[in-house]
């Protein structure tokens, strides 16, 4: 009796810490770095020469932007809020006037094949989204999401 109890105890704790690794494998792996609760993400793709925003609808307020270029060359994400359609912002020498809209906040230019992460304060409104890297906004990199 006295062995069944010293293999079984060895053996229920290491069960035991196999079952609470496990847990805090998965703990890890929800709050990774975005330990932000609460904090909506919005996860924004940028290739050439297209930007693709998910979810198309956030929260007011605090959100963590996750952007990842796939693209080729360097780019970066401006958040305009305007009512103005996605492809009629003011153009000044090949850039959106940013002198002439309302930016609320950037992820500012970042390399091929690289992420970045920002979180940013979104008041209500719509935006467009574009890289404002000379050229890349005429040839398409632009999309709009909606906060509310």
């Amino acid at each position: 009796m006295t062995w069944k109890h010293r293999i079984a105890g060895p053996a229920t704790a290491a069960a035991a810490l196999a079952v609470l690794g496990s847990a805090a494998l998965g703990l890890g792996a929800c709050s990774g770095d975005d330990d932000d609760s609460g904090v909506p993400t919005l996860n924004v793709e940028l290739f050439d020469w297209g930007i693709k925003a998910s979810p198309a609808s956030v929260a007011a307020g605090d959100v963590r932007v996750k952007a990842k270029n796939t693209g080729t060359t360097e780019h970066e994400v401006v958040f305009v809020r305007t009512d103005l359609p996605e492809d009629r912002l003011p153009v000044k020498e090949k850039k959106v006037d940013e002198q002439q809209v309302e930016v609320v906040g950037e992820v500012e230019k970042f390399a091929a094949g690289k992420s970045e992460k920002a979180t940013l304060e979104l008041p209500a409104g719509r935006y467009v989204l574009i890289c404002n890297i000379a050229t890349h906004y005429e040839l398409g990199m632009h999309t709009v999401i909606t906060v509310q």
